[in-house]
């Protein structure tokens, strides 16, 4: 019988999307698009851990991502400082740019990730969109869904709401009177339409844990920090304790 054992760990903002990112980029399926098949990684502040995971190299955080919420204000990264775009997998190929011609070849199984700005209770997940047209998840989604390819979102649970689907009627471009920033709508995404990647989600894939946040918040480099407590065997318990701490 396994020796079981309990923790209580504190992640920081970053260091939580430092480990979904490990556990999104351990999964079979994602090792086996960096070889075949396509997949695409799109800028963000998570998925920028992603890419660093599967490529080797960090695309920094605003050269990677574009919209972002910084300084009270709803925005965008310096397009100055902006790398090559989304990471762009093709049959053991890498490259950055635009995904829209790699996505008229996607195929079910085909993996696009992406990160987000909203993750309710029951998991579904909201995508704030700055641009006219929807940016990279208005370009994507439609044919994701059409074609069977897998939808990947690591999300923190820094980014908890209420209720997504009580956000949505509230939003979009032109319908709110006055914004700290520039107006946005956003994409709804069920819990059932994607694999939602947490700090949960992600000690149950990296280790033989229970997960369970306990706490949120607190001071200086800990603002935005989820306290979670661990049950499980051991060896796991002590897996993920050594991860965070070192």
């Amino acid at each position: 019988m396994k020796e079981e054992m309990t923790a209580l760990i504190v992640l920081t903002p970053e260091m939580g999307r430092g480990l979904i990112a490990m556990a999104v980029a351990k999964m079979d399926r994602v090792q086996k698009r960096t070889k075949e098949g396509r997949m695409v990684i799109v800028g963000g502040g998570t998925t920028r851990y992603v890419a660093q995971q599967l490529t080797g190299e960090d695309p920094g955080r605003d050269a990677f991502a574009v919209g972002c919420i910084k300084d009270a204000s709803l925005g965008e990264t310096d397009k100055k400082g902006r790398g090559a775009g989304p990471f762009l997998f093709d049959n053991g190929i890498v490259s950055r740019g635009w995904p829209g011609e790699l996505l008229e070849s996607f195929q079910a199984g085909d993996i696009y990730i992406k990160g987000a700005n909203a993750i309710d209770v029951d998991g579904n997940v909201g995508i704030l969109m700055g641009s006219p047209t929807g940016g990279t998840i208005g370009a994507a989604m439609t044919l994701l869904l059409a074609r069977g390819g897998e939808l990947i979102i690591p999300v923190s649970l820094e980014k908890l709401i209420p209720s997504v689907a009580a956000a949505i009627p509230l939003l979009g471009q032109g319908k709110v009177d006055r914004v700290m920033g520039g107006p946005v709508g956003m994409m709804p995404i069920m819990a059932s339409a994607a694999t939602v990647v947490t700090e949960v989600t992600a000690i149950k894939l990296l280790a033989d844990v229970q997960a369970t946040p306990v706490a949120a918040g607190g001071m200086d480099d800990c603002q935005g920090s989820i306290t979670i407590h661990l049950q499980g065997s051991r060896s796991g318990v002590e897996f993920i304790w050594d991860l965070v701490n070192n």
